[in-house]
């Protein structure tokens, strides 16, 4: 276990954010209409006519493919949508203080994820953390990466997260700089590479910094 742990942190710092796609099914094709016609019997008097055979009707698409009908229109103002956070300007103290505070808090995470701590460290994320990154649908995503892949690595769990993921990538860290969407939610920079790589969104809790969902 400890051998796959080291695979794992010589190569590098594994990318912080996951994003996926759904991938939309085409439209279903109707099939071709049939068409049938009959030749008469050679050197035979020509037959009458016959009635034209019934072509068949394409198949419906199914429900799902169907377009949806537009709504009625109302008089009411439809809500406007909900627009993504978006980085605030805040005071030389209000920052100078905020960043004291998530260095010393980034500091502590890597002591406890170098000492593989798995209960300190989750302690530190906020329920809506703990559960989208436990959950099996994550889990599955997140085995697919080549380097678990590679190492024959299937997450099963928050603490297999922990173990194979976080502790590689996250025991030597530090705070470079902080994106703040309010005043109790910052995102926490390392430059990498001349890349600004978020580390964590952190979000202030009942006077504690807490590890958030980006």
């Amino acid at each position: 276990m400890k051998s796959q742990g080291c695979a794992l942190a010589a190569a590098g710092l594994l990318v912080f954010i996951i994003t996926s796609c759904a991938t939309v099914a085409p439209p279903a094709e109707k099939p071709a209409s049939v068409a049938s016609s009959q030749q008469p019997a050679a050197q035979e008097p020509p037959a009458p006519t016959p009635a034209p055979v019934e072509q068949t009707a394409p198949q419906e698409p199914p429900a799902a493919a169907k377009p949806v009908p537009p709504k009625p229109a109302t008089t009411s103002t439809p809500a406007p949508a909900a627009e993504p956070s978006q980085p605030i300007e805040v005071s030389k103290e209000v920052y100078a203080k905020t960043f004291s505070e998530v260095e010393k808090v980034i500091k502590d995470l890597n002591t406890i994820i170098s000492n593989q701590e798995y209960d300190a460290w989750v302690s530190y994320l906020t329920p809506e953390y703990r559960r989208q990154m436990s959950s099996p649908a994550n889990l599955d995503e997140l085995s697919s990466m080549p380097l678990l892949k590679r190492n024959n690595i299937v997450l099963s769990s928050l603490q297999d997260y922990f173990t194979w993921v976080v502790v590689p990538s996250r025991s030597h860290v530090r705070l470079d700089d902080l994106v703040f969407l309010n005043e109790n939610t910052v995102d926490a920079i390392m430059h990498v590479r001349g890349q600004s790589v978020i580390l964590y969104r952190l979000e202030k809790r009942n006077g504690a910094w807490k590890i958030g969902l980006l």
